[in-house]
């Protein structure tokens, strides 16, 4: 470590008060997320976008002030709103209804009416006359009816399954989409950061060459480093505002959660409560209400047949009219009602297989939300060491600068590992929060 001579000392606290690079604030203590935004850009808890600076910005801000941020479960209920998938549970939910209204109905299926006529005109021709009519009502076979209300009552319990799990599953692209957005916000909050340190060192080292302290090569350099960092600025900040584009396609909103960080979850398990197993599990029961149903109107549904007959045997008779009741019972047979069974039975074996792949798939992914949540916690304890120790080396290393004890392209090594350690630190403590709510994710918690 280079410690400044006695004689020297002097020089070292004026040339450090008027030293360029990091802010002041970042350079006393590492520094935390960063708050402020590009130069145009709005706060990472405001508009997604923002005009260009003037008193249009000003307008702005003071009307989005007036109407507080979402919160993250504000954010959850708009991106549930939009989901395409919707659709689908409301097909699901017509279905159920029908289910419902099919086993609550008195006949098992469509009635049908029956008309007859017979005459002997075009053999004997004696006067022959029967006229014949009915209605057939398929009937319900004992616990038939039971089974296809059962069925019913399952279905609607796969549906509000499938409800609790599609809205887990937008929490997790939410979560996502926010974190993303911070990330990208925070670099290019340090990116701004250090092109305005780049900035600010060419001009002091363009000050020296005119004083004939440095060389002009010294000037080309800082030079250089300035575009490197307005390119690598202005790239973050394309990345940040395609990161607010997915958000916004995403929940249909312009603005962020006001609070992003989440509580870890104490649970420490796959629980049965779980909306994706518990979804896997509902529709478990309704593939086994569905196969015992099948079991139970195997043989085809008897059919009751209730009419009136209008006739007479000869011209000479009157026309006699009675009432008559009839009943078909069909006989099923194995080689028949098996593929319905079948079939069923085929269902009934993937819901089996899909909620264990879903467990199995579930428990795989608390044990990486486990890990990646304390890996994540130990690299941020190590980078906040690194980050004070490359803060104190940049500013030794910029007192020796500005009293001509090291050359430019020493400085600008240090500058860059110190502000790779900055960017370290605040990424890792922006990544442990989005760690707790992928954990919370992997557990079944929803914001």
């Amino acid at each position: 470590m280079w410690t400044p001579k006695l004689p020297v000392l002097a020089l070292a606290l004026l040339a450090a008060a008027v030293s360029v690079g990091i802010p002041s604030g970042a350079r006393a203590a590492p520094p935390g997320p960063a708050q402020a935004a590009p130069p145009g850009a709005a706060p990472v808890n405001g508009p997604l976008s923002g005009p260009a600076p003037g008193p249009a910005s000003h307008r702005h801000s003071a009307s989005a002030a007036g109407t507080p941020p979402p919160t993250l479960q504000d954010v959850l209920t708009a991106a549930y709103a939009r989901s395409p998938q919707r659709q689908v549970l409301d097909a699901r939910g017509r279905e159920v209804q029908a289910l419902t209204r099919h086993a609550d109905s008195l006949i098992a299926g469509n009635p049908a009416v029956s008309l007859r006529y017979q005459s002997d005109r075009l053999a004997s021709d004696r006067g022959l006359r029967e006229y014949e009519a009915g209605i057939d009502l398929p009937l319900w076979r004992p616990g038939e009816r039971d089974a296809n209300l059962g069925v019913a009552r399952r279905a609607y319990q796969a549906l509000s399954g499938s409800q609790a799990a599609l809205r887990l599953s937008i929490a997790g692209q939410v979560r996502e989409a926010v974190w993303r957005v911070a990330l990208r916000h925070n670099n290019a909050v340090l990116a701004e950061q250090e092109w305005t340190t780049a900035q600010a060192l060419e001009g002091d080292v363009a000050k020296r060459v005119r004083l004939g302290e440095l060389a002009k090569t010294d000037l080309l350099l800082a030079r250089d480093e300035t575009l490197r960092k307005q390119s690598a600025y202005l790239q973050a900040v394309a990345e940040w505002r395609h990161s607010q584009d997915q958000y916004r396609a995403l929940t249909g909103l312009e603005r962020l959660p006001r609070q992003r960080g989440e509580t870890r979850s104490t649970r420490t398990d796959i629980v049965s409560a779980h909306p994706l197993l518990a979804e896997a599990e509902a529709r478990v029961a309704e593939a086994e209400a569905r196969l015992a149903a099948a079991r139970e109107a195997s043989g085809g549904s008897p059919e009751l047949t209730i009419g009136g007959r209008r006739e007479r045997g000869f011209v000479a008779e009157n026309y006699i009219s009675s009432v008559g009741v009839s009943l078909r019972v069909p006989f099923g047979t194995e080689a028949h009602t098996g593929p319905r069974i079948t079939a069923a039975a085929r269902s009934y074996a993937e819901a089996l297989a899909q909620r264990d792949r879903v467990r199995r798939r579930l428990r795989v992914g608390l044990h990486e939300a486990e890990h990646m949540l304390r890996a994540t916690e130990q690299e941020l304890t190590i980078a906040e060491q690194q980050n004070a120790l490359a803060q104190e080396n940049l500013r030794l290393a910029r007192v020796a600068f500005s009293v001509g004890e090291t050359d430019l392209v020493g400085l600008l090594r240090v500058q860059t590992l110190a502000f790779a350690a900055q960017r370290s630190e605040q990424e890792l403590r922006i990544m442990r929060q989005r760690a707790i709510a992928r954990y919370n994710q992997a557990v079944g918690v929803l914001p």
